[in-house]
């Protein structure tokens, strides 16, 4: 499947007191940017039938206008969708979101309802992209939350994620380690894993590989010509042999020898 068809939202002015923003607190470079431009972009609101409002996309700037002292701010609001359906929203509205691991779980919900060439289609990503995100996505949760922290960054998960077996599961103790450790998971670590996982490869296909021909002795070689030959001429190699030994035989090689 390539292509989604989701809902028109509804554009409104809600009131602050409506809203639960699920973040700490507003950041100061936000409140900034609110009282200088003012809203720019609407926040994203999902309404249950009952008529509440869950925050599905804007919480910091719901609480940076708290802050500022707004009663009211603009939203898009939707009805009640899939998660699968909200994922799409999200991507959407960001296109490159901050957080890849996010991403990569928005991505993940999109799978079942669309081909990684209709999930590209519908978000704006290149199909390079989306195919990193998803193979991101086959991270376990503990793990993809560590992206963007000191343990382990993008280009490294990235690499990770194309492990398989044996090697991705030694991979993915030793970033857990390193995250309990407080230490860095980086690219040299990843690297001692994956020079194991070459070496191996090159054992196996070493051992696969047949073995070498033997070389065959001039002598023989000489000796299964000679016998095909009289079988092609219908001369008894027991007579052949008769005659080269004969002194009649002889004479005549080395007068051979001796022309050629």
């Amino acid at each position: 499947m390539l292509s989604v068809t989701l809902p028109q939202p509804e554009t409104r002015v809600v009131a602050l007191t409506e809203l639960d923003p699920q973040t700490r607190g507003a950041s100061n470079h936000l409140k900034a940017a609110l009282r200088t431009t003012g809203q720019l972009h609407p926040i994203t609101l999902e309404e249950s039938p009952s008529g509440q409002y869950l925050i599905r996309d804007g919480n910091r700037r719901v609480a940076a206008a708290a802050a500022l002292g707004w009663t009211e701010i603009t939203a898009q609001v939707y009805g009640q969708m899939t998660e699968a359906e909200w994922a799409l929203v999200a991507l959407g509205i960001h296109n490159r979101s901050p957080n890849p691991a996010e991403e990569a779980r928005h991505l993940a919900l999109l799978v079942g309802r669309l081909t990684p060439e209709g999930i590209s289609a519908n978000t704006g990503l290149t199909l390079g992209a989306v195919r990193a995100r998803l193979k991101l996505a086959s991270l376990p949760g503990d793990v993809l939350n560590l992206i963007g922290t000191s343990t382990l960054s993008l280009g490294t998960a990235t690499r990770l994620s194309r492990l398989q077996g044996v090697f991705l599961n030694r991979a993915l103790n030793a970033v857990r380690q390193a995250a309990r450790d407080e230490k860095p998971f980086g690219a040299s670590a990843l690297r001692e894993i994956t020079v194991a996982r070459a070496e191996l490869l090159g054992a196996r296909l070493l051992a696969c590989a047949p073995a070498p021909v033997p070389l065959i002795p001039a002598c023989e070689l000489l000796a299964a010509e000679v016998r095909s030959l009289c079988a092609a001429r219908g001369v008894g190699l027991g007579e052949l042999l008769s005659e080269l030994g004969s002194p009649a035989g002889q004479t005549a090689a080395a007068q051979y020898a001796e022309v050629n």
